[in-house]
């Protein structure tokens, strides 16, 4: 059965067309065939499968070292420019906003939610507009602002923030934290998701 695209942005083929592409066009670096495919969350043959497919298209090259396929973004390929800037803007988010808050002092957790975290879940519904931020913790305000307008400005898309205590977090009191908790969330790369500021 044919893996359906996330509705976040449906021209990509697959939720393993979108890991791939977020892994190597943002993260910018080499990646084995084990490694796309624990992001994806799929086995080494279905990644195999995506990467010859992408690699044909001239989307991503290869080399291979011992035993090991390394994959990487194709820098050559003439629309390499276009293809990362729109990478970073339909599936950044995530990679994005994980690198201007992983250094930040005083975040306990943090992810999207929202209409934005609905649909890489795959909730059908109009494509999102802005990204919704949720912050557990204690930052300096100006931090947590400088960190993400630079977020802002790479992805050119607002994002809003909502910044609180890990003590109101778990709070029950709070029918929109609930509302949250409840709906889709997708986590931030190198950071801690909300339910380990529960623990």
């Amino acid at each position: 059965m044919r893996e359906q695209a996330p509705a976040v942005f449906p021209v990509f083929r697959s939720r393993f067309t979108v890991a791939v592409l977020a892994r190597t066009y943002i993260g910018d670096g080499e990646y084995s065939i084990r490694e796309l495919a624990a992001i994806a969350k799929t086995d080494t043959g279905t990644m195999t499968r995506e990467v010859r497919r992408l690699e044909q298209a001239g989307v991503l090259r290869s080399r291979t070292v011992g035993r090991t396929k390394l994959v990487r973004a194709n820098h050559e390929a003439p629309f390499y420019s276009p293809l990362r800037d729109l990478v970073v803007i339909v599936l950044g988010p995530a990679e994005v906003l994980g690198e201007e808050l992983a250094g930040l002092a005083g975040v306990s957790a943090a992810a999207i939610f929202g209409s934005w975290a609905a649909r890489v879940s795959g909730e059908a519904g109009p494509a999102p507009g802005d990204i919704d931020l949720l912050v557990v913790g204690q930052p300096d305000r100006d931090d947590l602002h400088d960190a993400v307008g630079r977020a802002r400005s790479r992805l050119g898309r607002e994002v809003n923030t909502v910044a609180l205590s890990a003590d109101r977090w778990v709070a029950d009191d709070d029918p929109f934290l609930a509302e949250v908790r409840r709906r889709p969330m997708v986590a931030l790369s190198g950071v801690p998701g909300p339910q380990d500021a529960t623990r």
